[in-house]
């Protein structure tokens, strides 16, 4: 390890740039992560039920699965579509209990793969913060996420009740690495987006306008498809949010 620190916008925040730049411990009022380590996190229930933080949403008879990886070192989860001609969902969130604050400096952090990376337009895969669950990821009434579609390009995707976002990025993603996502909303004005430590957007490129409940999202990882034989696979290897409280 190589671990340094930065303060960013008051936070003290250790990092490793050995890491691709994955923040370790953000030193800050509200901070959640999880690695997926364990037994307790290598399965998943539809419904809320106590002790556990997440549930999943299936959606498809073949069907999709959404399960820990067996023995992947640090923990990880998949969620994964088939290829049956079907309309499928695979997404794993926290049972539309919204409590991250994009006003309050939220930032978000998780380590993702694409194993199987969306193979045909109209499969998304995304993950980030969102609003309560809907049909379709597009759907929802407010997100700050990243997305890819089917060519692989990564996405920067918000929706705050005045503008929705799709942004292109010169970013495109392998189905072979592994990249740290971080989405810094310490300034709600210009809100940046990060792959391995490097800026993704121009600076006061996108902005998240919800206040009030409208701004409280919660953490969201999916894989989608309407219809069609098309596939895509999200690997997530763990989850951090930091914000203030106030």
């Amino acid at each position: 390890m190589s671990t340094r620190s930065k303060y960013n916008a008051g936070t003290l925040v250790f990092f490793d740039p050995a890491q691709n730049y994955e923040n370790v411990l953000p030193v800050s009022p509200f901070y959640y992560e999880d690695d997926f380590v364990g037994a307790g996190k290598q399965a998943f229930a539809t419904t809320g039920t106590q002790g556990l933080d997440w549930i999943k949403k299936i959606v498809g008879a073949a069907p999709p699965t959404l399960a820990g990886v067996a023995n992947a070192a640090g923990g990880q989860v998949q969620a994964a579509l088939t290829s049956t001609s079907e309309k499928q969902e695979a997404t794993l969130y926290w049972a539309d209990n919204l409590q991250i604050d994009m006003t309050k400096g939220a930032c978000f952090e998780a380590r993702v793969k694409l194993p199987v990376l969306p193979s045909i337009a109209g499969v998304q895969a995304v993950w980030g913060l969102s609003s309560a669950w809907a049909d379709g990821p597009d759907n929802a009434s407010y997100y700050a996420e990243f997305g890819v579609n089917g060519s692989g390009a990564l996405l920067l995707r918000s929706r705050d009740g005045v503008t929705t976002n799709s942004k292109a990025t010169a970013t495109t993603l392998l189905a072979t690495d592994w990249h740290i996502f971080r989405m810094d909303a310490t300034d709600v004005t210009d809100v940046k987006f990060f792959v391995d430590g490097v800026q993704q957007n121009v600076n006061n490129g996108l902005a998240f306008a919800a206040t009030g409940a409208n701004a409280i999202l919660q953490p969201y990882f999916g894989v989608y498809k309407a219809s069609g034989v098309g596939v895509g696979t999200l690997l997530v290897d763990y989850i951090r949010l930091w914000s203030n409280r106030t």
